[in-house]
């Protein structure tokens, strides 16, 4: 029973999951989260595990950006994402300050 809910529910999940690449970004505070996903998944990809994220946000010239930070082996790595304001998620970009990925 438990192998079919988990079907199921993987079933239900991946869809929305391929749909949210195709969401557009219209405000710098939407683009956090896919952010601080981005930067946290090539370390929990080593099985490491990133904690303390904190971040800020901004826009400039129809460009919005987030500026973040994520706790990696006792060290601080910058991130920066950013994306034109009313463009697809999948056209944002993702930068992470470490030189072990």
């Amino acid at each position: 029973m438990k192998v079919l809910l988990t079907a199921i529910a993987l079933a239900v999940s991946v869809p929305a999951v391929a749909h949210d690449h195709h969401r557009v970004i219209y405000y710098a505070s939407d683009l956090v989260p896919w952010c601080r996903d981005e930067a946290q998944a090539p370390y929990i990809a080593k099985n490491i595990t990133p904690y303390n994220w904190t971040s800020s946000y901004h826009d400039s010239g129809g460009m919005l950006y987030v500026d973040g930070k994520l706790r990696v082996h006792e060290a601080d790595v910058e991130v920066h994402c950013r994306i034109a304001s009313g463009a697809r998620l999948e056209y944002a970009v993702v930068e992470i300050d470490d030189p072990s990925l």
